[in-house]
């Protein structure tokens, strides 16, 4: 189990990574959304084709407890590989539903010959090593189907429960508006703008750049019934030529360029806008933080594994080159605030309860066309 290159394998020889056994999905019994649970079936019979386990006594073994996994699964898994393959940035901290597993293997009254702890640790591995095989397969990662079935999966789940974990972004949206707002590179957050937007209000443009993502919204917005909502397929700092809006928010997204590209952005944006337009950009220098924190071994050994490889390396003194950019491209900054802030989280934890200590700087910027 411990040799991640041998629990999955794409080899002609190999053994099938769902069995009878598996197909059962007796955990997604009784649930109340067979629109999620049906991706889960569709999803892991498409990964079947792909990928399996290796001809040994090791593969032997991972094939059964991946499908004990598999038959005590539940319908929001598909949630947790999707923000461990294609959101982790903005969802670092995601692990399996213990007690939700436990409770269907009583209800199957599945007969262990193991300590829960040991078969708990045997199925993150196996469904941390899922994810890992999926990510780091440049054909799996972005095969359309797999994309489509989690996609959709959060689309749905999200539909019906609104459970959205993230900060309410419709707090930035200025009243009064009578013209386009785009959304720049709106990631997870777009789900939660799709549902709060009123009707009434003017067209609601979301970009990114993320296949999962595009899909998930386009899906959303079909399931909301919404017709003032846009979803474009943009790679930022490159504009959509032609499109002009009355505001653009810049959520959490400066940070994520090079100061060379950020200028290139907020000259487009300059030129994007209507005449009085509004730049927001909301923003932090959180990762520059922790990548610099990360250079202490120790601090780094505690970070999820795979959270600091998703972080961009940036100029230490970003929230100060951010603003005088701002107005060097010919904005009129109108509101500029900053904050030192000290968190205690374990939300890039690798040990869930073990809180970090971070400090990082957050700031606000409402800037007009002039």
């Amino acid at each position: 189990m411990n040799n991640s290159n041998s629990i999955f394998t794409k080899s002609q020889t190999r053994l099938p990574l769902v069995t009878e056994s598996g197909k059962k999905y007796s955990g997604l019994k009784n649930s109340k959304s067979p629109e999620l649970c049906q991706r889960v079936t569709v999803f892991f019979d498409y990964l079947n084709e792909q990928i399996g386990f290796s001809k040994t006594d090791l593969g032997l073994e991972n094939q059964v407890f991946f499908n004990l996994l598999l038959q005590s699964a539940y319908p929001e898994i598909m949630i947790d590989l999707a923000d461990l393959i294609y959101v982790q940035h903005e969802r670092p901290a995601v692990y399996l539903n213990f007690d939700h597993i436990h409770m269907n293997l009583k209800k199957d009254r599945v007969a262990l010959t193991e300590s829960m702890d040991e078969i708990n640790k045997k199925f993150a591995v196996l469904f941390q090593e899922l994810a890992n095989t999926i990510k780091d397969s440049p054909i799996l990662f972005s095969d359309t189907r797999i994309i489509r079935l989690l996609s959709e999966s959060y689309s749905i789940y999200l539909f019906q429960t609104e459970n959205f974990p993230w900060d309410n972004p419709m707090e930035m949206i200025p009243t009064g508006l009578k013209n386009s707002i785009m959304d720049v590179a709106t990631g997870l957050a777009g789900f939660r703008l799709i549902h709060d937007w009123p009707e009434d209000y003017p067209k609601l443009i979301l970009t990114d750049n993320l296949p999962f993502i595009i899909m998930g919204l386009t899906h959303y917005v079909k399931l909301s019934g919404k017709t003032n909502i846009e979803i474009l397929n943009i790679d930022f700092p490159d504009g959509p030529l032609g499109k002009r809006c009355g505001c653009i928010l810049a959520n959490k997204f400066l940070h994520h360029l090079q100061r060379s590209e950020r200028k290139k952005f907020l000259q487009w944006a300059v030129e994007a806008l209507d005449a009085d337009g509004m730049l927001l950009i909301l923003d932090t220098d959180l990762e520059y933080q922790i990548l610099r924190r990360a250079q202490n071994q120790q601090y780094c050994e505690t970070l999820i594994n795979g959270y600091k490889e998703t972080l961009v390396e940036i100029e230490e003194n970003f929230c100060e080159t951010l603003i005088q950019d701002v107005r060097h491209v010919g904005f009129d900054v109108s509101h500029f605030d900053f904050h030192e802030y000290e968190d205690e989280t374990d939300a890039y934890s690798q040990r869930p309860g073990e809180n970090l200590s971070i400090k990082f700087i957050g700031l606000e910027i409402i800037a007009n066309k002039v």
